[in-house]
């Protein structure tokens, strides 16, 4: 059994457990509540901190957690300037956290589908003038349906033969 795979794997699936309700409050509500966004990030943290310890890889934390710290420090300055939430900043460090872990260019990507995919539903809203430029935009459910696609797939990437069959 691949051990860092099976501890990767639980926040993955706390992460896909608590996406319905917050796509949910976050259309109908723009925002992405604490008691949902922190404990991922608490278990992301935990689980990559066990994996390095149990696997040696050490060297992986540290640019997971640089990667984490860097998205908050891009990330407060926009929330600050109410360009993005701050629920969507802690919902993606609790990403950051283990896909960085697994690859350092798997939280861009994910940030980068997560855009386009919202680009494919909001744009067309925007041209045929039902939606103003101004309004705000519920980001989460696009970064979760991105963010998810990613880590998914890292998770298959890290699985031997045989074991999603």
């Amino acid at each position: 059994m691949n051990l860092e795979l099976l501890l990767l794997a639980i926040p993955f699936g706390y992460l896909i457990a608590v996406a319905p309700p917050l796509a949910i409050i976050d259309i109908q509500q723009h925002r992405l509540p604490n008691v949902l966004t922190l404990p991922g990030i608490a278990v992301s943290f935990v689980c990559v901190v066990a994996v390095a310890a149990m696997e040696s890889k050490w060297l992986e934390l540290v640019v997971s957690i640089g990667v984490s710290l860097l998205t908050l420090i891009i990330g407060y300055p926009l929330a600050r300037a109410e360009l993005l939430g701050m629920g969507d900043i802690k919902l993606l460090i609790a990403f950051s956290i283990p896909l960085s872990f697994i690859s350092p260019m798997a939280l861009l990507i994910g940030v980068v589908l997560s855009l386009m995919i919202a680009n494919v539903f909001v744009l067309p809203r925007l041209i045929l003038r039902k939606l103003r430029s101004g309004t705000a935009v519920a980001l989460g459910p696009y970064l979760l349906v991105g963010l998810i696609s990613v880590f998914g797939y890292q998770l298959m990437e890290l699985s031997p033969v045989g074991v999603w069959s």
